[in-house]
C-alpha cells in the first residue's frame, strides 16, 4: 500500500486551521531546559546537563513543548509533549487520517537504543536527555503514547516506539551505559509501541480515537489529532538517594518519516519518593484543623531503610504541646528494614478564644547523601461558635398542628438536629395548644447549642355568667371557650365562700349535678393570663 508522504505546506495549513479551534493548548516557546525544570520535574529531583537531539537544551525546538489538555479526552491534564514531527500535529479534532508535520532537520537520525527497540529504520527522533539526582529511593513517571499509525498500520514495519532509558548506580541493563528501558507494556518486557498496545494487543491499555473520518472524532475539539493513544502508563525504578543518574526520553518514527507519533508526559510526574520527610494527614483533609475536633496521623519516612535509626522530631510554631496538641514524641525509632514510622496526634480544646496557631514538625537526616530537613505544617483554629434561634409561635385556635422552625448558624461540618418531639429536622410540628419545645443542634465536632420554643395560648378565654344543666341538650355544662387549649385551674364558690367545684386543666365537662340553682362565684386561672378571671355565675334548672 502506498503511504502518504508529508508536505511542508501542511505545517502552515494545520497551524492556521486547527490551532484556533482546538481544546488542546500547546506552547512551543520554551527551551528544553525550561521545560525539564518547570514542567517535567516534580518533587525530590534535581537536574542538570539538559540536551535535545544532541544539542544543548537552551533553544526552543518544534518537536518539544508544553501542553494543557484539561479540556480534552487525553486523560493527562498538562505536561510535556515530545513528537516525531512538529508538536502542532497534536491539535484536535481528529479530522486527518494521516496527520504529519515535517521538521526541518534530516528525517534520518541514528540512536543505538531507539534502534534496538525499533528493530527497523528510525526517523524523526525526539531525544530529551539530562542528568538527575533523586532525593529518594524510587523514581516515578506517568505518560501517554499516541500515534497516527493507529490502526491501519498495526502489525506492520511502521511501528513507532517510545523509550525511557535510565542509567546510573545500581542499574544494569542492555542499553548504552548499562541503561534499562522503563517504558514497557505493564507486566511485560515489551517496549511501548504501536505494535505492542493497540486494539488487538494489550487492549486494556488502548484508547481508540477514530480514523479521522468518522464522527464524533472529526467534529469535536475535545479529541486530539492522533488516531489512538494509550491509557496513562506508569514507569518507575529503584534508585539510590543522592546519586547521579542519566535519563533519555526518546520517541521516533519507524520504517518511514510519515504518520507522526507523540508522547504526553504528566506535569511534575518525574519525581523521587522515599526520601527522608515528614507529613501530617489530617481528618479535615487539609492544612487547617479545628481544636477539640480534628486529629491527624504524622508519618516520618527515611530514604535508606537499612540499619536501626532514631530520628529526633523538632516542634516549632505558636502552638503549644500539651495545651494545643498532644501525642508528639521527641523522636521516632526505625528498626532495620523499616522505612516509615507513623503516630497519631490530637488537637486539644483549650477553652479560650484565640487567633489561629501554627504547628510545625521537622525531621533531619543527619548523615548520608540525602542530608536535609523536612517540615510539615498545620494550622489549629478555634471551633466556630454554634448558635440556634427559634421564634415562639402563636396558635390559630383551630386545633390544627403548628410548625416550629429553628435556624442554626456556625459550627463545624454537618449539623444534626433533635427536637423534643423526636423530629431530626430543622422544623417540626406540634399541637395547637400552649406548650414548650426544645431544639438541640450538634455539629461534627460535638459542640451543641439549644433553643426553646413556646406555643402561646391560641384563644381568648371567655367565662359565661349563666348555664342551665337541665338536660335539654342546650347549655347543659359550664363551657368556657378557649380554656381547652391552655393549662388552667377552675374553682366555683357558693355565697359563703365555700368551694363547690374545683378542677385542674378543666375541659368544659361540669354539669353541676350536685349543686342547687343559685348564684355562685368563679375563679379561672390559665396560662397566658396576668391575673385570674373572676365573676358571678348563675345556675338555672339544676338540682332543686
Amino acid at each position: 500500500m502506498q503511504r502518504l508522504l508529508r508536505f511542508s505546506f501542511l505545517l502552515t495549513f494545520l497551524l492556521t486551521v486547527l490551532a484556533g479551534r482546538a481544546q488542546l493548548v500547546l506552547d512551543g516557546s520554551r527551551t528544553p531546559q525550561e521545560l525539564v525544570q518547570d514542567v517535567l520535574v516534580g518533587p525530590g529531583i534535581t537536574v542538570s546537563n539538559v540536551t535535545f537531539n544532541g544539542a544543548t537544551g537552551n533553544t526552543p525546538n518544534v518537536q518539544i513543548g508544553a501542553f494543557d489538555a484539561t479540556a480534552c479526552v487525553l486523560g493527562v491534564d498538562s505536561g510535556l509533549l515530545l513528537c516525531t514531527g512538529d508538536i502542532a500535529v497534536a491539535y484536535g479534532p481528529n479530522d486527518w487520517g494521516s496527520a504529519a508535520l515535517a521538521i526541518m532537520e534530516p528525517y534520518f537520525f541514528n540512536d543505538p537504543d531507539l534502534d534496538d527497540i525499533a528493530d527497523d529504520l528510525m526517523f524523526d527522533p525526539a531525544l530529551l536527555e539530562f542528568d538527575l539526582v533523586p532525593l529518594g529511593d524510587t523514581l516515578r513517571f506517568e505518560y501517554v503514547f499516541a500515534s497516527e499509525e493507529y490502526l491501519e498500520w498495526v502489525g506492520s514495519a511502521y511501528n513507532d516506539v517510545f523509550g525511557f532509558f535510565l542509567s546510573g548506580p545500581g542499574i544494569s541493563g542492555p542499553f548504552t551505559g548499562g541503561a534499562i528501558n522503563l517504558a514497557l507494556v505493564p507486566g511485560t518486557n515489551d517496549p511501548v509501541s504501536v505494535n505492542t498496545i493497540n486494539d488487538l494487543e494489550n487492549t486494556a491499555y488502548y484508547v481508540d480515537n477514530g480514523d479521522g473520518d468518522q464522527a464524533p472524532y472529526n467534529a469535536s475539539t475535545h479529541y486530539i489529532q492522533f488516531d489512538g493513544y494509550t491509557r496513562t502508563l506508569v514507569a518507575k525504578a529503584a534508585v539510590q538517594c543522592g546519586q547521579t543518574y542519566h535519563i533519555k526520553l526518546a520517541i521516533c518514527d519507524v520504517g518511514d518519516p510519515d504518520y507522526d507519533s507523540g508522547i504526553f508526559i504528566r506535569q511534575g510526574t518525574l519525581s523521587a519518593t522515599g526520601g527522608s520527610g515528614i507529613t501530617i494527614a489530617t481528618t479535615s483533609g487539609g492544612p487547617d484543623v479545628v481544636e477539640g475536633c480534628d486529629s491527624a496521623v504524622v508519618t516520618v519516612t527515611r530514604a535508606v531503610s537499612t540499619g536501626g535509626l532514631t530520628m529526633p522530631i523538632t516542634v516549632s510554631g505558636s502552638a503549644t504541646v500539651g495545651a494545643d496538641v498532644s501525642g508528639i514524641p521527641p523522636s521516632v525509632t526505625f528498626a532495620d528494614g523499616q522505612a516509615t514510622v507513623s503516630f497519631p496526634i490530637a488537637f486539644l480544646h483549650d477553652g479560650s478564644t484565640e487567633a489561629p496557631e501554627l504547628l510545625e514538625l521537622s525531621v533531619e537526616t543527619l548523615s548520608g547523601p540525602c542530608q536535609g530537613i523536612s517540615t510539615a505544617r498545620v494550622t489549629i483554629t478555634d471551633a466556630p461558635a454554634l448558635t440556634v434561634t427559634a421564634e415562639d409561635v402563636q396558635g390559630q385556635c383551630d386545633d390544627t398542628d403548628v410548625v416550629l422552625q429553628a435556624e442554626a448558624i456556625g459550627g463545624t461540618g454537618e449539623l444534626a438536629y433533635v427536637w423534643s418531639t423526636g423530629t431530626l429536622l430543622p422544623s417540626t410540628s406540634a399541637p395547637d395548644r400552649p406548650g414548650t419545645y426544645t431544639i438541640t443542634v450538634t455539629d461534627a465536632c460535638g459542640v451543641t447549642a439549644s433553643a426553646t420554643v413556646l406555643v402561646m395560648a391560641p384563644c381568648a378565654i371567655t367565662v359565661p355568667n349563666v348555664f342551665s344543666p337541665n338536660g335539654d341538650g342546650a347549655n347543659d355544662v359550664f363551657e368556657i371557650p378557649g380554656i381547652e387549649f391552655v393549662e388552667n385551674r377552675v374553682r366555683i364558690f357558693n355565697r359563703w365562700g365555700m368551694p363547690v367545684f374545683e378542677a385542674a386543666n378543666y375541659r368544659n365537662t361540669w354539669a353541676a349535678a350536685d349543686v342547687p340553682d343559685g348564684t355562685y362565684f368563679y375563679e379561672v386561672m390559665a396560662t397566658g393570663l396576668v391575673e385570674p378571671l373572676t365573676g358571678h355565675l348563675t345556675i338555672l334548672g339544676g338540682r332543686r
